[in-house]
């Protein structure tokens, strides 16, 4: 089974969303936001103020990518993840 990926603004409710689908359709929730914080022992906020938002863009790229190869998973992204082509 593909993947189904939530995007849009901070706040609009695509955690809530993305967990009730996985739910409802029995496949896996993943969070890139929650894999970056565990990737990096360190909050988004903690990324964004010691290392900058580039960083943290390539950082959630690299999630993207390596969550993207999976199969069956309902993808809760970040409101900037559609900020950069790949």
């Amino acid at each position: 089974m593909r993947n189904i990926t939530l995007v849009g603004f901070m706040g609009t409710g695509k955690t809530t969303i993305a967990t009730a689908l996985a739910n409802r359709l029995k496949m896996r929730y993943v969070s890139t936001d929650d894999l970056i914080e565990k990737k990096e022992k360190r909050t988004i906020n903690e990324i964004f103020q010691k290392s900058g938002e580039s960083y943290f863009r390539d950082v959630e790229s690299s999630v993207i990518r390596d969550v993207s190869c999976m199969d069956g998973l309902v993808i809760d992204t970040g409101g900037g993840a559609v900020l950069r082509d790949e």
